[in-house]
């Protein structure tokens, strides 16, 4: 439906003069920033909006981080930052600390429903239904248990198992040319370091140093951005228990510095005895540029290792 959405997007959030129908638009869902993911950035040429969507679930997300990861990689664009919610924030404060502004769902969706009659004629009838029916369910959602959604699923069950199909295909393809080129990467690093790096369930590349001591590793893997599956890759510093670290913290800190390294110990699950220090992440698609950056790190670690058992 061509331009609905983000016309009615900006208008909802005080930005209609922004809307251009000729900017290219892409977006991208669970952006990397510094450890954390932002739901859904939305880029254009000449600016770019975060969002962190909240359906049902209270608002516990570090709205300082996303704020700084879009100043720092988007430094050439306008900005705007956007908690789309369909209940109120009872706790606005880090909205307005971090410059955030607040959508909710209704209002997106009285500007979609003001500019619809413009597309009616182009749309596809099958996911127009599918769409209005969505709003429509998005709406109730307050005051109404889960009849509603049974309801839309049973309605709508044949469109959205074509979209669960299609986006299952989609998901398979990503994963392939992701576990492609992680493969030809660990070959890479193996003959670059004379290490055993290996691949975890095929994604996750990395290698382990002091295995029979302070166990410490590297980890890194691929990220899908506007649908390109090796989009952007990220790098940490990993230990398997929390002990392992501290004998690290500091020379790793000191060392990788330049990095501007985050330090990320709130893992819950099998991941609750964890520290992740993420050091790099990058849009280079280069195989042989991300081998050699990930060369230097493994090689600053080692040296760190060598005097700590």
């Amino acid at each position: 439906m061509k331009d609905l959405w983000i016309s009615a997007f900006l208008s909802a959030i005080g930005k209609p003069d922004w809307h251009d129908y000729r900017h290219d638009i892409s977006i991208h869902t669970e952006e990397y920033a510094n450890g954390k993911r932002i739901d859904i950035t939305i880029v254009a040429d000449n600016y770019v909006i975060a969002i962190e969507n909240k359906i049902t679930a209270d608002l516990y997300n570090p709205l300082d981080i996303y704020k700084k990861h879009i100043s720092k990689a988007y430094s050439d664009k306008k900005q705007a930052l956007v908690v789309l919610s369909m209940k109120p924030i009872l706790n606005s404060r880090p909205l307005t600390e971090n410059s955030f502004l607040r959508c909710n769902y209704s209002d997106l969706f009285k500007e979609v429903n003001y500019r619809l009659g413009n597309y009616i004629s182009s749309a596809n009838q099958k996911y127009l239904t599918f769409m209005i029916d969505f709003m429509t369910t998005i709406n109730h959602l307050n005051s109404a248990g889960t009849q509603i959604e049974y309801d839309f699923f049973s309605k709508n069950r044949e469109t959205i198992d074509e979209l669960i199909k299609r986006y299952e295909s989609y998901k398979e393809k990503i994963f392939s040319d992701q576990t492609e080129a992680i493969a030809q990467l660990k070959d890479t690093m193996n003959r670059l370091t004379g290490a055993d790096w290996w691949a975890w369930q095929n994604w996750d590349l990395g290698v382990t140093l002091n295995e029979n001591g302070h166990r410490i590793g590297i980890e890194s893997h691929f990220q899908e951005v506007g649908g390109n599956p090796v989009g952007h890759f990220n790098v940490c510093i990993t230990t398997w228990k929390k002990e392992d670290w501290e004998p690290y913290r500091e020379a790793v800190l000191n060392d990788f510095a330049d990095y501007n390294p985050v330090v990320d110990e709130s893992g819950t699950g099998r991941n609750s005895n964890r520290v992740f220090v993420w050091i790099y992440s990058t849009d280079e698609e280069d195989l042989d540029a991300i081998a050699n950056k990930l060369k230097t790190i493994y090689d600053k670690l080692s040296k760190i290792t060598s005097n700590i058992h």
